[in-house]
């Protein structure tokens, strides 16, 4: 009998474990999860919010010597462009809540838009194994490129993507006031 209900509590349970699908990366041309945590002074960070906007989104983590390369060079690229077109939100992975508070120190001065991931949770939603892991979301905020790692040519390459984006964004603004502009 006791058996019996081992091996049903077995069952039950690889029931439930296989009812949980493993979170899977959002694909190009995919609206990915919204909800990005808390940044700073507590506020809810919603990629919804950034409609309009170019959104670079990285996650990092304080032990990732590429993410400690990455975050000052985005922002630079934050610093340079400013705010109407681009947004870059920056994620913690995990790090425990003593060395997220010395790298928060650190960048008190950064212009990017940081938020903390505890659990991991948002990262997992983006399929994220390794780091930095970098996304960009097109103005309509659906996912337009993914890079994993950062080297000496990412911010180049990062730099001409949210270009080509910001061009494609334009040129659909003006496409839409011809358009609505045209007599019917």
């Amino acid at each position: 009998m006791r058996l019996l209900a081992l091996m049903l509590c077995l069952l039950l349970a690889g029931q439930v474990v296989a009812a949980t699908p493993p979170a899977i990366a959002p694909a190009i041309g995919d609206i990915p999860p919204a909800l990005l945590g808390k940044d700073r002074d507590g506020h809810r960070i919603d990629l919804g919010d950034y409609r309009g906007k170019v959104v670079v989104l990285t996650f990092w983590a304080s032990w990732c010597g590429y993410c400690l390369k990455e975050l000052p060079a985005l922002d630079a690229l934050q610093r340079q462009a400013g705010d109407q077109w681009l947004k870059i939100v920056t994620v913690n992975v995990q790090d425990d809540i003593a060395d997220y508070r010395v790298m928060m120190r650190q960048m008190r001065g950064y212009a990017l838009v940081m938020t903390r991931d505890a659990s991991g949770d948002i990262a997992a939603g983006y399929g994220v194994k390794a780091y930095p892991n970098l996304w960009m979301i097109d103005p309509e905020g659906r996912i337009a490129s993914h890079h994993v790692g950062y080297g000496e040519d990412s911010l180049r390459s990062i730099i001409d993507e949210v270009k080509r984006l910001l061009t494609i964004e334009m040129e659909r603004q003006q496409a839409g006031s011809v358009t609505s502009a045209a007599p019917g």
